[in-house]
């Protein structure tokens, strides 16, 4: 059904006709899931150092996504560190990220710089779907000494189960 237009005198069925076709749009858009969105970490002052866990955040997702990119910003005064993000399971485990690393490095230089691996592109060999309810962490990592901020981003994309 198309949209009636107003003219004259609006009847109450025109508005009722108009809004159950704008609503079963909508519907039929939202069941498609194709919703973008970022989970980010920021770390102000960073000081972790070498290998050992930094800094992470932890979270579920309340639906199934798609991974598309997993990017790391950093702004610092001294070029030459290397600082990572990193998405892993909670506990540890691989199954979930289809025994994957899922990590990006960037060299630090005065300023701010950023990397990223974009999981959209043919070049990459997999497709990483998290699942809503297993618990994921975003870590952040520098080679040595501290940098005056980093930022781990990953960005998902919704996704509709299959039965």
């Amino acid at each position: 059904m198309a949209l009636t237009p107003f003219t004259g005198t609006v009847t109450a069925a025109t508005l009722n006709a108009n809004f159950d076709d704008k609503t079963s749009t909508i519907t039929s858009q939202a069941l498609l899931g194709q919703v973008d969105y970022d989970i980010y970490h920021r770390a102000l002052a960073f000081s972790g150092t070498g290998t050992a866990v930094a800094d992470f955040q932890d979270f579920t997702l309340d639906d199934d996504c798609e991974l598309r990119i997993i990017r790391v910003t950093v702004e610092d005064g001294t070029a030459g560190r290397t600082v990572s993000a990193t998405l892993t399971q909670t506990d540890g485990d691989t199954s979930f990220l289809v025994d994957q690393t899922i990590s990006v490095t960037a060299a630090t230089i005065v300023g701010t710089t950023n990397a990223s691996t974009d999981y959209r592109t043919v070049t990459q060999p997999i497709r990483v779907r998290l699942l809503k309810g297993v618990s994921y962490r975003l870590t952040l990592a520098t080679s040595a000494g501290p940098v005056t901020r980093l930022q781990g981003t990953i960005v998902v994309r919704t996704i509709r189960r299959s039965a």
